[in-house]
């Protein structure tokens, strides 16, 4: 079997975990925008809350309601504060996986590289071998 068909598996091999690296991004880069998102809504409660409760206070709030309003506004920032880590983790991963898909398709490239040099190579040898059958048949035919 010739050295280009043994590599073309590997080569396909390597595109396809590239293909499914490249998949992983995509899920990765959403996942971080629904997160971002998330956060976002988060951000606008805070503004809205804190914006409401300074309507109301101009009218007047009794201790319990302030209470219950900075309690609020405390599970609100530390809920903001958890998907803030949350986001900077998938952050990470993102990058993290653009680094393994760019990883494997630069492993893919040089495969598919790799092919093409041995089918030049084989295709290189083919044509010599074609040429030497050609000048021995015109050698034979030029001696009868």
């Amino acid at each position: 079997m010739r050295s280009s068909k043994r590599m073309q598996p590997v080569a396909q091999n390597a595109r396809k975990r590239a293909d499914e690296a490249a998949r992983h991004v995509a899920e990765c880069q959403r996942q971080l925008e629904d997160r971002q998102a998330k956060l976002d809504e988060l951000l606008g409660y805070r503004d809205d809350y804190a914006h409401g409760l300074q309507e109301k206070g101009r009218g007047g709030l009794g201790a319990v309601q302030v209470n219950d309003y900075n309690l609020f506004m405390v599970r609100l920032n530390k809920a903001i504060e958890q998907q803030l880590i949350v986001l900077e983790n998938t952050r990470r991963d993102l990058e993290a996986s653009k680094q393994k898909w760019l990883d494997k398709q630069q492993r893919a490239r040089a495969l598919d590289t790799v092919v093409a040099r041995y089918e030049r190579h084989e295709q290189h040898l083919q044509s010599r071998r074609e040429q030497q059958e050609n000048d021995e048949y015109t050698r034979r035919r030029l001696r009868r």
